[in-house]
Order: structure tokens, then sequence, then C-alpha cells
């Protein structure tokens, strides 16, 4: 069994990366929280960039917390 002190408490949970489709001036864009990427000319586009964007996310997320068990 290990001992000790664990300063400072638990992290806080990290809430899951949600990416959207944003309508802009001269397209669409793909935003998460405040960031968006350059306009798109058609959102078709941006959503297949949103989607395969949000699977790398996914991806990730689930393979963090696979090596963290």
């Amino acid at each position: 069994m290990m001992q000790g002190h664990v300063e400072g408490g638990a992290a806080a949970p990290v809430p899951p990366r949600r990416y959207r489709v944003v309508p802009r001036a001269s397209g669409w864009a793909v935003a998460i929280n405040r960031a968006t990427t350059r306009p798109l000319p058609d959102r078709a586009a941006a959503e297949r960039l949103a989607a395969r964007l949000q699977a790398e996310a996914d991806r990730l997320n689930r393979d963090q917390h696979r090596r963290t068990q």
C-alpha cells in the first residue's frame, strides 16, 4: 500500500471537447470554446471537419483514460 499526502486535492475534471459549426460573414467555421477555424466556403465542408476533429478528440480522450486506469 502507498502512503503519503496529496496537497491540493484532486484535480477538477475537464469537460469533454465539443466541436460545432458556426456561421461567419465569409462562410462557415468550426468552433471549440472561443476558438474558431478560418471560414470554409460551405457548411458541408465545415461539418466534415468538425466530425473529423471530434472523432480525434474522442479517441485521444478514450486513450488518455485507458492509460491512467
